[in-house]
Parts: C-alpha cells; structure tokens; sequence
C-alpha cells in the first residue's frame, strides 16, 4: 500500500568538480544518504536525498560529484515508526529515478558519459528514527550510511 504520493522535486544543491586529464574508464566509489522529515499530523514529509559520486583512482579527488535532491510528498497516516519506515523506502523509490537522470546528465556534460547509478534496497529495520534532540551518527556499525527519519 502506497503511503507516498511525490508532490514536487527540485536539485537543490550541486557541486561537481572534474580535474581528469584524459579520456578512458573510471572507477567511481558512490555513497547516499536520505532523510525524510514528516509534518506533526503525518500528512506530508520531505525527502533530501544526497548522492556523491567519486574517483577510486587519484587521490585528492580528480572526479567528484554531489547532487541533492529534495522532494515533497502527500502522506497517509504517516504518524507510527512503522509506516514512517515504509514511506521512507517509497520516497527513495520516488526520487532515485530523478537522481540516476541529474547524475548521468551532470557526468555526461562533464565528459564522463554512460553513468549509471544503483539502487541500493532499503530495508525498512535498517533506518534509525531520530528524535530530537537524539544522537545524530550517520553510518550503520558495518560502515555504510545511515538512512534516518526525523521528526
């Protein structure tokens, strides 16, 4: 049952740096995060989904690309940890479509053609729900980011 309905998106914030000297593959490390922040009565929440993109290869980074994204969505119900965690998979189901199309634009305009992101499964018992005034740790203990609902 869907409890997200995407309203509107926009890229809020981009930065993007490529200091590559020559054509040829790379191999790029690609990281996110997403924090989905919901209204008092459960009926809307935004979504910021952050991704980064960057070179295995050269140190000091001669590709490196972060794009946010930032969505508005209608919401039924969202108001138990439950159907938050569901919606929180929903909004990244919703905005990943518009992150992969930013990410292989941006790439390809920068002369890095035929990017393609991956989605990543969201397991709803893997995401944290923050309150406030709660501990803010961005990564799970295998290292890997930490998907966070904040009320």
């Amino acid at each position: 049952m869907a409890n997200a309905t995407l309203v509107t998106q926009k890229v809020q914030e981009i930065h993007l740096s490529n200091k590559l000297e020559k054509s040829g593959q790379i191999q790029l490390d690609s990281s996110f995060s997403l924090n989905v922040s919901f209204s008092s009565d459960g009926s809307r929440c935004v979504g910021k989904l952050q991704q980064t993109l960057r070179d295995k290869e050269f140190v000091g980074g001669k590709f490196t690309m972060t794009v946010e994204l930032v969505g508005i969505f209608n919401c039924s119900n969202a108001t138990t940890d439950e159907v938050k965690r569901q919606v929180h998979g929903e909004v990244y189901d919703q905005l990943f479509p518009y992150m992969q199309s930013q990410c292989a634009s941006l790439a390809a305009a920068s002369g890095v053609p035929g990017l393609m992101l991956r989605k990543v499964p969201i397991d709803p018992n893997n995401i944290a729900i923050n309150k406030k005034g709660g501990p803010d740790n961005d990564r799970n203990p295998d290292g890997g980011p930490k998907l966070t609902l904040l009320e």
